[in-house]
């Protein structure tokens, strides 16, 4: 991966859409190629191996089945909430600036972690920190809060850690935080 483009495909029927994320994409991360296609069946017809797919919401949704590598999947919205319940990576389009940028440097790190180690169950010190305060009792929004980062990078961070370490459960998460030493007995009764 070093020294290499990332390949990122973008599949939406809105130009508009297409031409402004893959402006954002290539003004700010300068390792990126990026590919457009209208539908589904032109990105299929493509040889390339694509190091993540943003794709329209309405198109994924009619060919999921033929989507089988979905964590290099994200899906582009306005309406994130909808999508809560999948564990697909999100982009909220509808986010100022800052914040997109924001959820794209996010995505974009999350693409060379997992190009430089796909096989690695290790929790990152930011996931750390997210688990921490989530088993301390705090909700996704105050941990956005705390540590300065958007509500989806938070949400992107919990998907991570059930997904790496195959623990959905707060009690569950608890106990691998304290028999990892990511947090003490002690830290819990206060």
């Amino acid at each position: 991966m070093k020294g290499e483009e990332l390949q990122i495909a973008l599949i939406t029927p809105y130009y508009i859409q297409a031409f402004g994320l893959k402006m954002a994409l290539s003004e700010f991360f300068q390792v990126l190629h990026v590919d457009i296609f209208e539908t589904f069946e032109a990105f299929e017809e493509t040889p390339v191996s694509y190091d993540r797919v943003f794709i329209d919401p309405v198109v994924y949704l009619s060919h999921s089945e033929a989507c089988k590598e979905r964590k290099k999947i994200v899906l582009l919205t306005d309406r994130p909430s909808s999508f809560s319940h999948v564990e697909l990576s999100v982009l909220d389009i509808s986010l100022p600036r800052k914040e997109l940028l924001d959820e794209l440097e996010h995505i974009y790190q999350d693409t060379c972690a997992q190009e430089y180690d796909e096989n690695s169950k290790e929790l990152s010190e930011r996931e750390k920190e997210v688990l921490e305060l989530v088993v301390k009792g705090y909700i996704s929004k105050e941990i956005a809060g705390m540590l300065n980062i958007s509500l989806y990078t938070v949400q992107t961070h919990r998907k991570n850690i059930s997904a790496k370490l195959g623990i959905k459960s707060a009690s569950a998460l608890t106990v691998y935080a304290m028999m990892n030493g990511i947090i003490s007995p002690e830290t819990l009764t206060k």
